[in-house]
């Protein structure tokens, strides 16, 4: 939210008392302070607080973000692509093909919220300003407010959960000037979230194609099934992901089988393995399409809204494309290639 700063309350106050002390009414002392203030070239930074509660004082102009991570390439992508320095994670020439020219061409930026030192590699982009998406955590607000004070750049932390989605993108659509979009987004993502979700289920999502590793959940990768109000299964153990077998999956037995990487698609129909699972036999195993990203996560970010309507069953092939062409600023229409991504069931 944006806040009035102590020191121009205090600059009003004094203002309006030297206008009345000299003999002006209350009228023409605002009129006055109007006049002044109108006049001042001086830029007038503004106070925002983040997700973290933390006050961070934003510069007037905003012409260059950087975004910390992969979550918050893909909002910046989605609110205001112009303004984005870069990605901060591989994109493929493929994965770019889905994207809108003007952001296609983006380099690799440095991660900040990786495991390099890439400090004075940040510092020679010039960033206006720094924007973290995700989990708001003591980790990730101290290293906010770690960098921003080694940069002298304003960092800001926003809260990356889907369902706060809309409001972060109604308060980020006002620092940066993008009202009328973002208000759009908003009720886009407001729409997705409000979809049907039909009857519980318990389902797995699996990252990889041998070394198998399932979603826990409670954490961001699985949140689009929390959403759907379905249960999400995995082994024991710790961490957002965890080791699995095709043994321990068939013990679990979800409902749903949910794969990110769309070449299990082959993968399964080539498998009688797989196809002795319940969910494939019953037509619910899934390959996320993952274009120009991951749809249920990788990263987990407004990308997620794709995931949400596709697995709630309750949004027709012209939602999805309007909501694929909103999502990555490609006006009315999705790019030629959408058509031919797989969206059903893998084979039985």
């Amino acid at each position: 939210m944006w806040c009035c700063g102590y020191s121009d309350f205090v600059s009003l106050l004094l203002l309006m008392h030297i206008a009345l002390t000299h003999g002006y009414t209350i009228m023409r002392a605002l009129i006055c302070l109007i006049v002044l203030l109108g006049l001042s070239g001086t830029p007038r930074a503004a106070e925002f607080v983040d997700s973290a509660g933390r006050h961070v004082m934003l510069p007037d102009h905003i012409a260059r973000i950087l975004p910390a991570g992969p979550p918050a390439a893909v909002l910046l992508l989605a609110l205001a692509p112009d303004l984005m320095l870069g990605f901060t994670s591989d994109v493929s020439p493929e994965a770019r093909t889905f994207l809108p020219p003007a952001a296609a061409g983006l380099p690799k930026v440095p991660r900040l919220t990786g495991k390099a030192d890439v400090t004075e590699a940040v510092r020679a982009l010039k960033p206006d300003l720094i924007i973290d998406y995700g989990d708001v955590t003591p980790a990730y607000t101290a290293l906010a407010q770690a960098t921003q004070d080694k940069l002298g750049v304003p960092v800001i932390l926003l809260d990356g959960s889907l369902a706060k989605a809309p409001a972060v993108l109604r308060q980020l659509g006002s620092v940066l000037g993008r009202n009328s979009w973002a208000e759009e987004l908003a009720q886009t993502g407001a729409a997705v979230l409000a979809l049907r979700h039909g009857a519980p289920r318990t389902v797995m999502y699996l990252r990889g194609t041998s070394d198998l590793r399932a979603a826990a959940p409670g954490t961001g990768a699985s949140e689009v099934f929390t959403l759907l109000g379905w249960q999400v299964l995995s082994p024991p153990g710790t961490g957002a992901f965890r080791g699995v077998t095709r043994e321990q999956i068939a013990e679990l037995d979800p409902d749903v089988l949910v794969f990110g990487d769309p070449h299990m698609r082959d993968v399964v129909a080539k498998s009688s393995d797989w196809h002795a699972m319940r969910a494939v036999r019953a037509g619910h195993a899934f390959a996320d399409p993952a274009r120009p990203f991951g749809w249920i996560e990788e990263p987990p970010s407004l990308n997620r809204w794709l995931g949400l309507a596709w697995m709630s069953g309750g949004a027709s092939e012209g939602l999805m494309a309007s909501l694929y062409a909103a999502l990555y600023r490609l006006g009315e229409t999705p790019p030629a290639g959408f058509a031919a991504l797989h969206t059903e069931p893998l084979p039985q």
